[in-house]
């Protein structure tokens, strides 16, 4: 291994690190800021279940930056100054953070991906307490199976169990979401055909006028999660590929190539946190309006408008009022 300290340490480690700290505080920053706008919500249009899943995807994705990026910065810096050798991170909190925070970024994504697709595709009518009450349980028992796993990886440390971690937290969850998300892109092309007639139409009940708004609604934020699917895939995949080197391949470890390449997987996990809020800020643009409004004290559509005077009206003794 001198060899390979002498000639990977520096190239791979130091530019890890450098994105490491770059995607760890878009990810605090932006993230922050979108759950400032989720929180004020001064649009009044993002009261669903649907901004729940993606207020957990900020809280967790601002834990990725503020917890595992410090850490894994920390352990990035240490692999360049020569005090760390392997592919891993040798401290152990650190790698208990960073695999705690994938375990339940994957199992989170796969729950908002059944949201997604229950609203745009089976839209469920009961009760909307109910399904913030479902979401809130959801996301406890997610947060609670992770840290129990991860718990229990440490007390055991057998090779076993890494296996079993790749298969039932990474594959099982990544196959379904994909399963998922070609299903809820599928069901959008309907949606945006069934749009399409109820435009073509000029329907103009007012009922049909509001059920189309909150159709063209549910398109926005299933397309919104779809990029954020995409981006969470490139980020996620390449790392699974070399954890299942690691699994089946027990000599990889100790070669060069690993190293580096593991080494660059992990930094990558990194970007799907710090690019997260920009998706949602693109795509949807009661938020874009929010953003404007906390931050840059922007009203969007509210204009001010004067009403009209009516110069004919020449009735004596009266004096046209104007209220600002």
């Amino acid at each position: 291994m001198k060899s390979m300290e002498d000639d990977l340490r520096s190239p791979v480690c130091i530019p890890g690190a450098v994105f490491v700290l770059i995607f760890s505080l878009m990810a605090v920053v932006l993230n922050c800021l979108l759950l400032v706008v989720l929180y004020k919500d001064p649009t009044k249009s993002l009261r669903s279940t649907t901004a729940l899943y993606i207020s957990s995807l900020a809280v967790l994705h601002f834990l990725f930056g503020g917890v595992a990026g410090t850490a894994a910065a920390e352990s990035y810096i240490a692999c360049a100054l020569g005090a760390e050798d392997s592919p891993h991170f040798q401290n152990q909190f650190s790698r208990t953070c960073l695999t705690f925070l994938i375990r339940a970024e994957n199992f989170l994504v796969l729950a908002f991906s059944v949201e997604r697709l229950g609203n745009t595709a089976f839209p469920v009518f009961h009760h909307s307490g109910e399904k913030v009450k479902n979401a809130l349980i959801c996301f406890a028992c997610i947060a609670l199976y992770a840290l129990c796993f991860s718990i229990f990886e440490i007390v055991a440390t057998k090779w076993w169990i890494r296996r079993l971690d790749v298969h039932l937290n990474i594959i099982i969850p990544l196959a379904a979401t994909i399963t998922l998300t070609a299903l809820l892109h599928k069901s959008i092309r309907k949606l945006k055909v069934l749009r399409t007639e109820r435009d073509s139409s000029n329907c103009a009940l007012r009922g049909e006028r509001s059920h189309t708004t909150k159709l063209k609604k549910q398109i926005l934020l299933s397309n919104a999660f779809i990029f954020v699917a995409l981006l969470y895939f490139v980020s996620v995949v390449p790392y699974l590929v070399f954890a299942l080197c690691e699994v089946y391949c027990s000599s990889c470890e100790q070669r060069e190539w690993f190293f580096a390449t593991l080494r660059f997987c992990v930094a990558m996990v990194f970007i799907n946190a710090g690019f997260y809020p920009l998706i949602y800020y693109v795509c949807v643009p009661e938020l874009r309006k929010g953003f404007k409004t906390v931050f840059c004290g922007v009203r969007g559509d509210r204009a001010l408008r004067l009403p009209q005077v009516n110069r004919n009206n020449k009735t004596p003794g009266t004096v046209a009022v104007i209220y600002l």
